[in-house]
């Protein structure tokens, strides 16, 4: 074979490696999700040049007292609410509480497996039955204050009203049972509904199932929460209404500028946002030429790449109305629930899941005391008082995310008690905002 020869077929082999390669990538990308694929930042039904989106909400809403108890009552008591998750009533017995407006609700597994959901109220006299969480002993919810008890199915027992005989000789106790409400799960994610007849979950979550992705070549498969670990469970205090905080968390527009540093690898002039009923999605690549999301790889020891998913996956999340995101990175999947507790304060729960690192021995909690005054309770694997103090620094010079939201999210909520305040102009990046408020004023219309 002469050498020109041998030269032309080498040519023709990396050529047709070289098809052979874009041919799979093409094939890789035509996978990946819509969002993208087009290079719009969003439809044109929630964003153009001429139609920019505006404030809805007005100012009253992040600072009257009179606006957070409608919310309590027209909003939160009438929305699925995030409860926990799954594992989190794993065995029989194992029960929590959850605030769903007004209404307090009793989440719990039976004796035999099913999970339930009743209001936590007494049907004698109205008392609270459970606080927090746990396991319920013997399968029987017995009222502290005159001792009326219940199975876990809520049935008021045959021989559990003390003095029937003598003082409820008539008492129908199949009239009596705890009042139900409603349970459902997607993924393993718990949600509870104070109304029993409250429209299915699956129909409520409406086409966020179809916005999990992929978003990168090379991406094998969806984050998925269940062949997770969790490794660390954090809550924060924010002196912000939640609105705030929730809007602060879907605004793409400061998230270059006010994490400059500490969001550094993301690539936000490329970040990509969808509604999807009353909920909506959002992706953002690194930066071209960055390799690894060094913003959420730190942490105690090394942080290990989820399986399947790419080292440069970048991040996403969806929004779940009214108050909980989903939140991913190559290295976790996250929930960031905001629970607010007045018109100006809410806390921040975040449980954070990944793969379990060869240093993660044991999830231990930091004693309360030792907590720095922006976290009211810490969980990890590993986790110190020591590696959550940040500091002596303003949270400006941080390069900690949380910090730095947690002071922008305040220094708002000072701003907009001003009698001078009002909302300027909203950027293209900000039509999540908009979107969200639309969404709180079908449920808490103005007056």
């Amino acid at each position: 074979m002469t050498p020109d020869l041998k030269k032309s077929r080498r040519a023709g082999k990396v050529a047709q490696d070289k098809e052979i390669a874009m041919s799979a990538r093409q094939v890789d990308e035509s996978r990946l999700h819509e969002m993208v694929r087009s290079p719009a930042y969003t439809s044109e039904e929630y964003w153009t040049p001429r139609q920019q989106p505006r404030q809805l909400l007005p100012l009253e809403a992040y600072t009257s007292r009179d606006w957070h108890e409608r919310e309590r009552k027209e909003l939160f008591g009438r929305t699925w609410t995030f409860a926990g998750m799954v594992e989190d009533v794993g065995k029989p017995g194992d029960y929590l509480t959850v605030r769903c407006g007004d209404a307090s609700l009793v989440v719990l597994r039976d004796m035999t497996g099913r999970l339930r959901a009743f209001h936590n109220v007494c049907r004698h006299r109205g008392a609270r039955l459970l606080e927090g969480s746990g396991n319920i002993q013997r399968g029987l919810i017995s009222c502290f204050y005159h001792k009326w008890t219940y199975n876990l199915k809520g049935e008021l027992q045959l021989a559990s009203v003390p003095y029937q005989q003598e003082l409820f000789p008539c008492l129908d106790k199949s009239l009596y049972g705890l009042h139900h409400a409603k349970v459902a799960t997607w993924k393993n994610l718990l949600f509870a509904h104070p109304d029993p007849h409250a429209m299915s979950l699956d129909e409520w979550l409406a086409d966020i199932p179809d916005k999990l992705g992929p978003f990168k070549p090379g991406q094998e498969r969806l984050h998925d929460p269940e062949e997770l670990v969790e490794i660390s469970d954090l809550v924060y205090r924010v002196r912000a209404n939640w609105k705030i905080v929730t809007e602060n968390f879907i605004d793409g527009y400061h998230l270059p500028l006010l994490h400059t540093m500490s969001l550094g690898d993301g690539d936000f002039t490329r970040q990509k946002w969808q509604p999807a009923g009353r909920h909506q999605a959002f992706y953002r690549p690194l930066k071209p030429g960055v390799s690894q999301d060094t913003s959420y790889a730190r942490g105690n020891g090394p942080t290990p790449v989820i399986d399947g998913i790419p080292a440069d996956y970048g991040a996403s999340y969806q929004w779940l109305f009214p108050n909980v995101a989903l939140f991913q990175t190559a290295y976790t999947w996250s929930t960031f629930h905001v629970i607010p507790v007045s018109a100006a304060e809410s806390l921040i729960r975040t449980r954070v899941r990944g793969m379990r690192a060869a240093n993660q021995s044991r999830m231990n909690e930091v004693d309360p005391r030792d907590l720095p005054a922006h976290i009211v309770s810490a969980k990890g694997f590993n986790i110190s008082a020591d590696e959550l103090e940040i500091g002596p620094v303003h949270a400006l010079e941080s390069n900690n995310v949380m910090l730095e939201d947690i002071y922008a999210c305040e220094r708002v909520q000072e701003g907009m008690a001003s009698p001078i305040c009002s909302v300027g102009p909203l950027s293209k990046w900000e039509a999540p905002l908009a979107f969200f408020q639309r969404q709180v004023l079908d449920f808490v219309p103005l007056r």
